[in-house]
């Protein structure tokens, strides 16, 4: 009985888990204000596109942040940070982000983020992405 559980334990940790950590370092958050958010989006980055999210409160520098469990795959990842606490990105009048933000890649510099420019291959055990956050 003994010999069967072990090799029934050995034939489950040789599986593949088909799960993977992403690991999202947002680079250049502001000191002590507010949340630094992450979606990590498969279509669009429209927020109904992005199975996965995080959140952390922002410090000085850089914030980490471990999404667990995310299906290997490709996806862009948005950051941003909502420096007066309302839980979204703050715009202008014309539609610009009034707060930090970054996407994966660093696009969306000179104009609107490219979703495919943006794109990222998440693979298992772990895939580490850092996103300037300006």
């Amino acid at each position: 009985m003994l010999r069967t559980g072990y090799l029934g334990l050995c034939l489950l940790t040789a599986l593949p888990s088909n799960a993977a950590t992403l690991v999202i370092r947002a680079e250049g958050i502001q000191p002590g204000n507010g949340t630094v958010y992450a979606g990590v989006c498969d279509k669009s980055f429209d927020e109904t596109s992005c199975p996965y999210k995080d959140r952390e409160p922002a410090r000085a520098g850089v914030v980490e942040m471990r999404i667990r469990n995310v299906k290997p795959g490709v996806y862009a990842v948005a950051v941003f940070q909502d420096l007066n606490g309302n839980g979204s990105l703050d715009r202008n009048l014309i539609g610009l982000p009034r707060e930090p933000y970054g996407f994966s890649n660093d696009t969306g510099r000179r104009g609107p983020p490219s979703f495919q420019e943006a794109l990222v291959t998440i693979q298992e055990p772990s895939t580490t992405v850092t996103i300037p956050v300006r």
